[in-house]
């Protein structure tokens, strides 16, 4: 025997549904409103560093094979060398686990004073390195400080100026191959 369908399954029409979308639009620009305040007052720093370039044009200019300044990073050492041996490879390990940036600096400084026209480093750090270490290496060899001996350049009028950077120009070596 058949029994009678329910009533729950037969559709008395579409009935009308009033959503209430004035909590969630309030909601929503509250949020937006705060995105906004909280990015503001975000400080963000970059520091601008170029991707190496390899290329096939010979270098008719130059006689002298160039300085190619290297930075190794590793977890427990830093090496300073030369692609070209140019300058002897110098080693700063650790003090009390962080890296000797003092005497990096320095090896720096009488780097610049050797090669005066020289303006590239470039890092090639370990991939445990940590960011605030490369922040802190980057700082010192890039920057001068006040009882750093002044270094000059040749302007564009021919008038020697006070250059304000170590070796401005960082270059992060192993970025494409994830050495």
């Amino acid at each position: 025997m058949l029994k009678k369908p329910s009533h729950r399954r037969r559709s008395r029409g579409l009935e009308e549904i009033d959503l209430p979308l004035v909590p969630i639009m309030d909601a929503f620009v509250t949020l937006i409103a705060f995105l906004l305040l909280a990015t503001s007052l975000l400080a963000v720093t970059l520091i601008d560093t170029p991707v190496p370039v390899v290329s096939n044009l010979p270098d008719d200019k130059k006689p002298d094979k160039p300085l190619m300044l290297q930075l190794r990073i590793e977890p427990d050492t830093l090496t300073l060398s030369s692609a070209f041996r140019r300058i002897p490879e110098q080693k700063f390990p650790k003090v009390e686990l962080s890296y000797d940036f003092g005497k990096l600096h320095e090896a720096l400084i009488a780097i610049r004073q050797q090669f005066p026209n020289e303006k590239n480093i470039v890092f090639l750090p370990a991939a445990d390195v940590k960011y605030d270490d490369l922040v802190q290496l980057m700082d010192a060899s890039r920057l001068l400080s006040k009882t750093d001996p002044s270094f000059y350049l040749k302007g564009e009028d021919g008038v020697d100026k006070p250059d304000e950077y170590l070796f401005p120009n960082v270059v992060f070596g192993n970025v494409i191959s994830g050495i």
